[in-house]
């Protein structure tokens, strides 16, 4: 292979078997077997994976152009799918709550601000898809080109958390369900095992089972989330709130809230290049981009506005209410509490949704866990993913009765550095590097990449900006204290603070450093 990963082993080589499976190959000598235990652990380990047909075995090594897809007449309708099937889950629908039963917020100023969040989200995701088939590379091996070897590790390994704490996130709801429908017969923690083992499957054996999988999942999610609107629709209240008990939604409400939509779009964007490497080339990126944008905005304004019409009934229907205080995942089987047996079929259903959302999160952090040190690309990606579904099962185990508290917390501390960076890679792609040529084969050679010295200083100022303007439970910023109504202002000044201050930093970088 061209490209290897400084450190790479080449005793570990990858097997060409066509441009959509690869399989692992660990060639070992005597006296590296006579090594540690955990180094032949770790060849074990790769070779039991590298034999099962079809298993994925690349990790962040860059796909060249002879090793992507033929181009296909379907290729945009399979990014389409993608991201339909992928954000058409329960984690959406508890977003779309906190727009009438944390902000005030009625039906038509939820569902405005709503829908504008995940449309601007979205498109940041698709934005950053189309560096996939540009590049050969991985979402956050492509910011290197754009940040700098060393800063892009420092995002690598924040993404980590972000992912593992959506992989948290769903497991704990998947689990909450199930308990529900059974009745209280099955605990939690055995939900969030089943919703870990299924992700598990599919993450481990690789993106393009991912997809296969996506072409189709969509169907079934997308038809329970038909059945949960007939079901639990005619007890939205889609007229203003009248009552003089609750007061009415201030600029700052609905900020927060448009805020917080857009956060859950956008924390995709750091690995939304990941799953479209295998494409040609010759993928158009306007195309693409319309495409990816459009079925992450179609998912997440369907779920989001099913919350906010769960959210606007819950007052008036004693079942919700009851369901609503036991957890967010039992609101949502009680959604479909009057269809009976059927109903709870059809919450059951909703766990494809939590495993569609939960395995682009674990593929995506295994990567991330190769790109942080000179000795990930030799660990299998099999091994990191498995790793990881442990790691969130048994932090979902522990804070399952904090579910709440973790999605109002949660959402918007990741989008903290996500739009930093993101203004960086903007700026950089469109100010300083327009029109110019990348030279992908160098996507691992410091000595070729920028070094990253303004990128790092302006991701410092982001940072602050967030901490001044940020209002969470645990802390508030001054900026946030000096406004006269509470309002989380901290990914709006991250962004502003990281945007202003990059472009004269990175002339005076140029003008030193000259890369």
């Amino acid at each position: 292979m061209a490209d290897t990963e400084q450190g790479y082993d080449p005793k570990v080589q990858v097997k060409e078997t066509g441009p959509q499976v690869h399989t692992l190959e660990l060639l070992s000598t005597d006296a590296e077997l006579k090594g540690s235990n955990f180094q032949r652990g770790i060849a074990v380990f790769g070779r039991v994976f590298g034999k099962v047909s079809g298993v994925e075995a690349r990790g962040i090594e860059r796909v060249a152009d002879d090793e992507r897809q033929a181009p296909a007449p379907n290729t945009y309708t399979r990014i389409f799918l993608l991201w339909l099937s992928s954000a058409l889950t329960g984690n959406n629908i508890i977003v779309g709550l906190y727009g009438p039963s944390l902000y005030g917020l009625d039906w038509s100023q939820a569902t405005i601000c709503a829908t504008l969040g995940v449309i601007l989200g979205s498109m940041c995701v698709g934005y950053m898809s189309t560096w996939g088939p540009k590049s050969g590379n991985r979402t956050l091996v492509v910011t290197r080109y754009f940040l700098g070897y060393y800063l892009s590790k420092a995002c690598c390994l924040l993404n980590i958390f972000t992912m593992l704490g959506y992989g948290m996130v769903n497991c704990i709801l998947g689990g909450q369900v199930i308990y529900t429908v059974s009745g209280g017969r099955t605990a939690v923690p055995v939900g969030i095992i089943v919703v870990s083992i299924l992700t598990w499957f599919i993450a481990t054996l690789g993106v393009h089972l991912f997809q296969f999988y996506t072409r189709y999942a969509w169907i079934i999610q997308i038809l329970t989330l038909a059945i949960m609107i007939g079901s639990a629709g005619p007890s939205f209240i889609t007229s203003p709130f009248l009552s003089p008990d609750i007061p009415r939604a201030t600029a700052s409400d609905r900020l927060s809230f448009f805020s917080l939509c857009f956060a859950s779009a956008i924390t995709w964007a750091p690995a939304s290049a990941d799953y479209f490497v295998y494409f040609p080339t010759a993928t158009n990126s306007w195309r693409m981009f319309l495409a990816g944008s459009a079925g992450m905005s179609l998912a997440m304004a369907l779920t989001t506005l099913l919350g906010i019409g769960l959210a606007t009934g819950i007052d008036s229907n004693q079942a919700w209410i009851e369901a609503s205080l036991a957890s967010p995942g039992s609101l949502l089987a009680a959604s479909f509490s009057n269809l009976h047996g059927f109903g709870r079929f059809c919450a059951v259903i909703l766990l494809l949704g939590t495993v569609s959302n939960n395995i682009p999160c674990t593929y995506s952090a295994g990567l991330n866990l190769q790109m942080l040190g000179r000795y990930g690309p030799r660990i299998p990606r099999p091994l990191l993913t498995t790793l990881e579904v442990v790691i969130y099962t048994v932090c979902a185990i522990v804070a399952r009765e904090y579910l709440r508290e973790i999605m109002e917390n949660f959402l918007p501390l990741m989008s903290y550095w996500i739009v930093a960076w993101l203004a960086l890679c903007l700026e950089e792609a469109w100010i300083f590097r327009r029109g110019r040529d990348y030279d992908w084969a160098n996507w691992n050679n410091p000595h070729r990449l920028p070094m990253g010295l303004a990128a790092g200083a302006s991701f410092v100022f982001g940072i602050l900006g967030a901490v001044l303007g940020m209002s969470q439970s645990y802390f508030v910023g001054p900026i946030a204290k000096a406004l006269p109504q509470k309002c989380d202002l901290g990914m709006w000044l991250a962004f502003g603070f990281t945007a202003v201050v990059y472009p004269a930093f990175r002339c005076a970088e140029l003008h030193v450093v000259g890369r």
